[in-house]
């Protein structure tokens, strides 16, 4: 044995080319699988066209902002409701105040008019859904609505009376017409 190290393998300029190409396909692949799930994929679930596009996705997941936060009824009264437009500039007087949806936005706000959102949580007129006692359970938000954080637009739900049954025999709440839904 001689003492000196092993000779390095050198590989061709053919073959360098062809990993360098290889491994940015690879990294390209990889940006646009991110880009399509991050971008494409909630669109999967696309509801109706709002007025204003708010994002779910960005606002309660990417910034975390409580449900409740927003829908402030659903603690105290029979409909979580929709927020009022000043409750949007509590953020956006500060945060993005010149993107053109916001300014738009700002408009209803000026006009004292609220935005004509496009309702998507559907029960039947003659159901009676009280958020709070649901709240006070400890039922998250998501067991009803889906995963809206994932939602860059909602999707239209329609709650039919055996969801919600299954629900309240799972969880041992009332079953019976007039105590729970259809008061």
């Amino acid at each position: 044995m001689s003492g000196s190290a092993p000779t390095p393998v050198r590989l061709s300029s053919g073959r360098r080319w062809g990993m360098r190409a290889f491994f940015l396909l690879l990294v390209l692949a990889l940006a646009g699988g991110f880009a399509y799930t991050e971008y494409s994929f909630p669109d999967a679930l696309v509801g109706p066209q709002q007025p204003i596009p708010f994002s779910h996705r960005i606002h309660a997941n990417v910034k975390q902002i409580d449900c409740q936060f927003c829908h402030s009824f659903a603690a105290r009264a029979n409909h979580a409701g929709l927020p009022e437009v000043a409750k949007c500039f509590y953020c956006h007087e500060y945060i993005i105040p010149d993107h053109p949806w916001i300014k738009h936005e700002r408009e209803y706000f000026e006009k004292n008019q609220p935005v004509p959102w496009v309702r998507t949580m559907l029960i039947p007129d003659h159901v009676h859904f009280r958020h709070r006692p649901h709240i006070e359970a400890g039922v998250d938000c998501g067991a009803c609505h889906g995963n809206v954080k994932s939602a860059d637009r909602l999707p239209e739900i329609q709650f039919p009376m055996g969801f919600c049954i299954d629900c309240h025999r799972q969880h041992d709440a009332p079953v019976g017409c007039w105590m729970a839904c259809h008061t």
